[in-house]
């Protein structure tokens, strides 16, 4: 174990020192290092208190579901449809707000974050594998325990009704299995870019702005979130005899594969290949 804390602590002054050397990149390399920072401490968290921790993202990101709802049950038949769909982006922020500011591990948003230490070497893909796992479980979990707490009171409450469950579930399944695939890599794309964009500010007011900008950008645009949608295709599946279990399970695999195909490959890969590059034309410019 000191021989593993050992050889991370020299993965970590490594990267600092290649930091300084490369000109004019003090804060893109400082932001890098604290996503990597953040990465290795996650790795070192028991699996049992990420799986807890997954449940109750998956649970608080149901909040934004419950507004989602709400705005649709209440604005049905006044307003078009479709600009209903858009103003969904007016409530669409707040489950992550929840989830990102207390702190839960939600895996969209650490897809990027846990996929840099790999990057760096300090992890293995199989570890990786195994943590987003266990992320993922405990968020589909805590999203289908929100639906059952969540389904009778809706009504009781007359926030929405059973229909409106339907047709927010039938809205996101409305799509080719390879518009789902492109949309969900767009969506993960923003959640590893917000990853990137939070540890540039430590001012919350700064940090509710920019959950606000990306995930409202998710909401308005309709990009499909697989944790969100996790809870808003199985709503409608509980309800809709038209709506299969296949179906669920297949728009879940599609969509966490394209939001972790968006947060690793295209948000770390390229942010880390891009400090590699400018490391190593800093070195040989010095060899010139």
């Amino acid at each position: 174990m000191k021989a593993e804390n050992k050889e991370q602590k020299e993965h970590q002054q490594d990267l600092e020192k290649k930091s300084n050397e490369v000109e004019g990149s003090k804060k893109y390399t400082e932001i890098l290092s604290r996503v990597i920072h953040e990465g290795e401490e996650i790795f070192k968290i028991k699996k049992r208190a990420i799986f807890l921790s997954a449940c109750i993202a998956g649970l608080e990101i149901g909040f934004s579901y419950l507004l989602i709802c709400t705005l649709y049950f209440l604005l049905i038949g006044k307003l078009d449809e479709n600009l209903i769909y858009k103003m969904f982006a007016l409530v669409y922020p707040l489950g992550f707000i929840m989830v990102i500011l207390g702190k839960s591990v939600l895996y969209t948003e650490q897809t990027s974050v846990l996929a840099l230490p790999v990057l760096n070497g300090q992890r293995t893909i199989l570890e990786l594998l195994s943590i987003w796992g266990v992320v993922i479980i405990g968020n589909t979990i805590g999203g289908i325990l929100f639906i059952f707490f969540i389904e009778g009171l809706a009504s009781q409450l007359h926030l929405f009704e059973n229909d409106t469950m339907i047709t927010i579930g039938r809205h996101i399944l409305d799509h080719s299995y390879w518009v789902l695939f492109l949309s969900a890599i767009f969506a993960g794309w923003l959640m590893g870019l917000l990853t990137w964009l939070l540890n540039s500010t430590t001012e919350a007011f700064t940090r509710i702005f920019l959950i606000v900008m990306i995930t409202g950008t998710i909401g308005f645009v309709g990009f499909h979130h697989s944790i969100v949608g996790n809870i808003e295709v199985f709503g409608a599946f509980l309800h809709a005899p038209s709506i299969s279990f296949s179906n669920y399970i297949l728009f879940l695999l599609i969509t966490l594969l394209g939001n972790g195909v968006g947060g690793a490959i295209v948000v770390a890969l390229f942010k880390y290949r891009i400090f590699e590059s400018h490391y190593a034309a800093k070195n040989n410019h010095k060899a010139e």
